[in-house]
C-alpha cells in the first residue's frame, strides 16, 4: 500500500511544473515513433508529412504599390530665390532679424568692440569679498611640466613659469 501511494506521489510531483500529459509525452513514446523526430502541426509540418495542404495563393494586385521617388533637395539658388528678405525661425513664420543682405559686412556687437582692441588682462580681480565670501589661508598651487618647469598658480589668480628647483642632498627627505 506505501508503495503504490509513493508512486502516485512522485507522479503528481514530478508532473506538478507541466503537467502529466507534458511528462508523459516527453519521456515516453510509443513503439514505432521515432522520439528524435520534430513536433508541430504548422503548414510547413504537414508538407513533410506528406499531408495535401490547401494554401490560398497570393495574387498581384493591380496598379504600383510603390511610392515614387522623393521630390530633389532645394539648390541653394533655389533657397535664394525663396527668400523675402527676413530671416524666419525654421518655418514658424516668425522674424527672427534681418537677412544680411548681399555685400554687406557684419558688425559685432558693444561687448565684443570693448575688447577688439586691447588684450585679454592676465587676471580677473577677485571679487568674492564683495559678496561676503572670506578667503582663508591660500598656498601656491606648484604644477611640473615635462621640460622641467614648474607652472605657480599663487593666491590672487596670476600664474608664472619658473624652472624647476634642483633637489639637493640636503633638501631632499
Amino acid at each position: 500500500m506505501m508503495r503504490k501511494a509513493a508512486l502516485v506521489a512522485v507522479c503528481l510531483s514530478v508532473s506538478g511544473c507541466s503537467g502529466f500529459g507534458k511528462y508523459i509525452s516527453d519521456t515516453a513514446t510509443l513503439p514505432g515513433e521515432n522520439p528524435n523526430a520534430p513536433a508541430g502541426s504548422d503548414l510547413n509540418m504537414r508538407r513533410v508529412y506528406g499531408y495535401h495542404t490547401a494554401e490560398t495563393p497570393i495574387l498581384p494586385q493591380g496598379g504600383n504599390i510603390w511610392p515614387g521617388p522623393p521630390p530633389p533637395l532645394p539648390t541653394l539658388e533655389d533657397v535664394e530665390k525663396d527668400r523675402s528678405g527676413t530671416a524666419l525661425d525654421g518655418g514658424s513664420g516668425q522674424d527672427v532679424g534681418a537677412v544680411l543682405q548681399d555685400g554687406s559686412e557684419m558688425s559685432l556687437s558693444d561687448h565684443d568692440k570693448k575688447a577688439e582692441g586691447g588684450k585679454l588682462p592676465d587676471a580677473e580681480p577677485d571679487v568674492a569679498e564683495r559678496y561676503g565670501a572670506k578667503r582663508g589661508n591660500a598656498s601656491t598651487i606648484e604644477i611640473p611640466n615635462g621640460d622641467g618647469s614648474v607652472t605657480l598658480i599663487h593666491p590672487d589668480g596670476t600664474v608664472t613659469t619658473v624652472p624647476a628647483k634642483k633637489n639637493t642632498p640636503a633638501s631632499a627627505h
